[in-house]
């Protein structure tokens, strides 16, 4: 007999020092139910939430073994034995990770192939300091981008990479000087194999480059698309804001006669409208700037609708201002962190929308981080 999924109990060996899976070996609707709670509690300072606006959590189709992406740190001691996993939480020691179950499991086993080689004969550089390892639908055509904290490429043994690893399809190098917590921070330089992954998506498959933001779980993609169609219906004008590769405004290129997404990362850029190309979309345009540049174009254009997917930071104050300001009925909000999202939703309300509903979309089980997906209308 099968365990529902919602009474499934996720354990890691190395969980209790790692610590970046908080919500381990608590039972999933428990880990669901905690995360509308925090949800709700970050709004209520902001809004006035009733509980039928908030809807019950949108799970995840799998709770472990759904990551697709896999920023790891590399650390290693004068008797060059290495460690390859995540900073210990509220800490700079790196957490040797290689039973990580929330990676999908062709990377998970990567990963591994990856640690032997760091700690065998082959010789690696010291500067060597994070991995970016990444799939799209097809697991085992993998990119890896090593991280340098050098001015130079130093020696690599690319070959040996290789050879280990064989769900590795491509790799590159970013040079990245800097001490901060960006893992992978300028250019990116191909070195051997394919240099992007690619992801099936509403019929089309989108082009996704190493220096390109990418939801880490695809599993739970169709339903959040599902639900911003129905809520956003069809029209003339969508506007993606924060568009990144074009992930969500090409889901939704069927229901408006055009589709405009904005975006200011070169690479995500490139990615969208090579799948543009490939896809021979036509209806959907890519606006290449930062919206802060681009704020008088899109004051002259009028939307039907919206979708907004920003960073933890939040939306710029002048892009819901401009929001408010146009004909745009309807509103979907696709969120990373509650404070910000209050904060941006109370500017909203304030300009005259409704909001509709929202909810946790789990994107990251084990987790405690909350995405939630909020919809508006005028």
């Amino acid at each position: 007999m099968m365990m529902n999924k919602a009474d499934q109990i996720v354990d890691c060996p190395d969980g209790v020092k790692c610590g970046a899976c908080s919500l381990l070996r608590q039972p999933y609707r428990v880990q669901l139910e905690r995360k509308a709670n925090w949800l709700r509690d970050a709004l209520k300072k902001e809004l006035r939430l009733s509980d039928r606006q908030l809807l019950s959590a949108l799970p995840s189709p799998e709770v472990e073994g759904y990551r697709n992406r896999a920023k790891m740190t590399v650390s290693t001691d004068r008797d060059r034995r290495s460690r390859l996993g995540y900073f210990q939480r509220r800490g700079r020691e790196v957490v040797d990770a290689p039973n990580c179950g929330v990676l999908v499991p062709e990377l998970l086993e990567t990963t591994r192939h990856l640690r032997d080689l760091l700690n065998s004969p082959v010789r690696f550089p010291f500067q060597l300091r994070h991995i970016d390892l990444r799939c799209g639908s097809d697991p085992t055509l993998q990119h890896l981008t090593l991280v340098v904290k050098a001015a130079t490429l130093p020696q690599l043994p690319i070959e040996a990479i290789t050879k280990a690893c064989p769900h590795v399809a491509g790799i590159a190098v970013n040079l990245n000087t800097s001490g901060g917590p960006q893992v992978i921070k300028g250019h990116i330089d191909p070195v051997v194999g394919v240099r992007e992954v690619y992801v099936d998506s509403a019929g089309l498959s989108l082009r996704v480059s190493p220096g390109s933001f990418f939801q880490v779980n695809l599993g739970i993609l169709p339903e959040i698309h599902s639900r911003m169609a129905e809520f956003l219906g069809e029209g003339e004008l969508l506007v993606d804001l924060y568009a990144g590769v074009g992930t969500h405004g090409l889901a939704l290129r069927q229901n408006f006669r055009r589709v405009l997404c904005v975006e200011g990362v070169r690479s995500s850029v490139a990615d969208a409208r090579a799948t543009i190309k490939m896809g021979r979309v036509g209806n959907v345009e890519i606006l290449a700037n930062p919206i802060h540049r681009v704020l008088r174009h899109l004051r002259s254009e009028k939307p039907a609708a919206v979708i907004l997917n920003p960073s933890r930071v939040g939306a710029e104050k002048a892009a819901l201002e401009m929001i408010i300001d146009s004909p745009t009925r309807a509103v979907a909000y696709l969120s990373c962190d509650p404070v910000t999202l209050a904060r941006d939703l109370a500017l909203l309300i304030k300009g005259g929308f409704k909001l509709t509903t929202v909810q946790v979309v789990d994107m990251m089980p084990q987790t405690r981080q909350v995405e939630s997906l909020t919809l508006l209308r005028r």
